[in-house]
């Protein structure tokens, strides 16, 4: 089916139509609310009103004609009988009822056709009014151009006093959200930092704990328990340096004891191995000093003595006569209780490295 030329100006009208319509959109966008906060109503709004009232005095014309000509006998409005009706009803009181129903259809279907006719009449008028109206009357302008332009122009009597130049440089709806979604992430970021700080001085807590009771605390931590970490804090080395500042210097003696950690833990894999000749050295009974095993003992633990002292390692028994060794071979000499805590550290930091090695110098003196 071709469209015929009548067609074609018609589907370019409506083309036509569908393109203005966003710039008339928006211009009538400009013009109604500029006319309704004048007005503090829509232009549309007053037309449907008077619409509406002219519609109220149609009802009412309409149902008056209709009460009028109810009241109005049926022979002075022209109704009459046919002689057919006439004499099929014999007495006077039928052919009354007769005329008032004859009445009452005629003036039933002529009152719907009358409002039927004055309503259409209103709407087709109305509407023309409506139109004219809407771009005449109720209007900034003859044409779009003109309305938005008057619309820019026109200033109200509310706003004459009003200082809008500081409102340019108000954010944007977008930078207030914007800010908002930062706010909200800051204080979920607050929040999770402060539960780290709490992990934190817990931590804290617990590590002082290791390290032993404060100054003020000496009398109550001599009679508790001895911190297993306590000799951190009781270095030779380190005792001047908190001494002078009142601190626990934590840091410094971590250091160092990371540091002496590889050596510590050949000294104390060569100990494991001394130990292991002597496994029943504490369990074994007690015998009597020339007796054989006595006399055993104390060689054993003489050249141990004697080992340990030349690894450069005192004992708490002979601490006052021990001799400074070497400084380029074995270093200061160390403490037997700082020893037996570095050994604690050693075992809880790389105690199943140290008992494996252990464990195999074990099995390598039983198989030689």
């Amino acid at each position: 089916m071709y469209a015929t030329p009548s067609d074609q100006s018609g589907c370019q009208r409506l083309y036509a139509a569908q393109h203005a319509a966003p710039t008339m959109a928006a211009s009538n966008h400009v013009q109604n609310a500029l006319l309704t906060e004048h007005f503090r109503y829509t232009p549309l709004k007053l037309v449907d009103d008077i619409i509406n009232n002219v519609n109220e005095l149609v009802y009412r014309a309409i149902n008056a004609i209709e009460e009028g000509l109810t009241a109005i006998p049926p022979t002075a409005l022209g109704f009459s009988l046919t002689p057919t009706q006439l004499d099929s009803l014999p007495t006077e009181e039928s052919r009354q009822d007769a005329l008032d129903e004859l009445k009452a259809t005629e003036l039933g279907n002529g009152c719907v056709q009358l409002e039927s006719l004055l309503n259409s009449t209103v709407d087709k008028d109305f509407d023309k009014f409506e139109i004219y109206t809407l771009r005449n009357i109720l209007a900034l302008g003859h044409d779009e151009q003109e309305a938005r332009e008057l619309a820019e122009w026109v200033v109200l009597e509310h706003y004459k006093h009003v200082d809008v130049k500081g409102l340019e440089d108000l954010p944007t709806p977008e930078e207030v959200q914007s800010h908002w979604r930062k706010l909200v992430e800051s204080r979920k970021l607050n929040a999770m930092l402060k539960a780290e700080e709490a992990r934190n001085a817990a931590v804290l807590e617990q590590l002082d704990g290791l390290l032993g009771a404060p100054e003020e605390d000496v009398s109550t931590a001599r009679q508790a328990d001895p911190s297993p970490f306590a000799f951190l804090a009781a270095s030779p080395n380190i005792s001047a340096t908190a001494s002078a500042t009142n601190t626990q210097p934590l840091t410094q003696n971590v250091l160092y004891a990371l540091a002496q950690l590889p050596a510590l833990r050949d000294l104390v894999s060569q100990l494991r191995g001394s130990l292991q000749t002597l496994p029943n050295a504490r369990i074994a009974p007690t015998h009597e000093a020339d007796s054989a095993e006595a006399k055993r003992r104390q060689y054993l633990d003489t050249q141990s003595r004697r080992a340990v002292q030349r690894r450069g390692i005192a004992s708490s028994d002979n601490s006052a006569r021990q001799t400074a060794a070497p400084a380029a071979s074995v270093g200061r000499r160390i403490g037997r209780d700082e020893v037996e805590g570095l050994e604690a550290v050693v075992q809880a930091l790389g105690g199943t490295s140290a008992r494996e090695h252990g464990d195999r110098d074990e099995d390598a003196e039983m198989g030689g």
